[in-house]
């Protein structure tokens, strides 16, 4: 009975509380002036990531995407290979939440991301980006070099895309100001009168709810777990020495 009302009545609370930002408010900011534990996820990983190449381009503010949280940005870029590395962190009731992702678009207008974000999406994936997710990898280092060989392996002979200098960060940003209108167009999202947000749908509200809850959730990260254990076997990489490659 409990299972059952979580299911009928989460979509109710889903519908009336979610919203998604249709703009990123976004503001360059220095380390210094963001909040502290932001700071702290964010330089962290600097110098990692100079070592492998990547050019600190800035930390940002990006406001509160989702409603109840707040959003702030760590962008690199590595001019030789053309790759982008970030660093996201959101702030939430919930604590703190960060993770770091590596990210190539081709010639062929597709994008590969490999991250260690650990959350499952409630959503349809956009079909022109590929994205691997491995929570266990926490190294930069390990990181990019899954990420390089899933590129020589699903994208072998493909340019890499890379940004004018100066502008790399609108790249992000067409990223998360697609996210809406590709949910609209799927149905999952409408934008709201005023065109600042997009709010759920009723199918929307069920379909994110009903991924969200047990079993399902359940399933669903068992499933991909699996799915990603495949993948570092299929780079004759092991999870345990994906974490040791350093």
């Amino acid at each position: 009975m409990v299972v059952g009302l979580a299911h009928l009545a989460g979509p109710i609370a889903l519908r009336s509380t979610f919203r998604f930002s249709s703009r990123c408010p976004l503001t360059q900011v220095g380390t210094a002036e963001l909040p502290s534990e932001v700071a702290a996820e964010i330089a962290g990983k600097i110098p990692e990531l100079q070592n492998l190449g990547f050019e600190f381009l800035g930390s940002y503010d990006c406001g509160e995407l989702a409603a109840h949280t707040h959003s702030y940005l760590g962008y690199f870029c590595n001019r030789v290979s053309n790759d982008f590395a970030s660093v996201t962190v959101m702030l939430s009731g919930r604590g703190i939440y960060s993770f770091l992702e590596f990210s190539s678009t081709f010639s062929n207008g597709r994008t590969f991301e490999t991250n260690s974000n650990g959350i499952l999406p409630l959503t349809p994936g956009d079909p022109l980006r590929r994205v691997f997710r491995f929570s266990e990898i926490k190294d930069a280092r390990a990181l990019y070099n899954v990420h390089r060989l899933l590129i020589e392996k699903y994208a072998p002979g493909l340019w890499t895309q890379g940004e004018p200098k100066g502008h790399e960060i609108q790249r992000f940003l067409r990223a998360v100001e697609n996210y809406g209108p590709r949910h609209a167009k799927l149905g999952y999202m409408k934008l709201s009168s005023d065109g600042e947000t997009y709010r759920a749908t009723w199918k929307g509200a069920f379909l994110m709810t009903w991924n969200g809850l047990w079993p399902s959730s359940l399933i669903r990260k068992a499933a991909y777990k699996q799915t990603m254990r495949a993948e570092l076997q299929s780079l004759e990489i092991h999870g345990e020495a994906a974490l040791q490659k350093a």
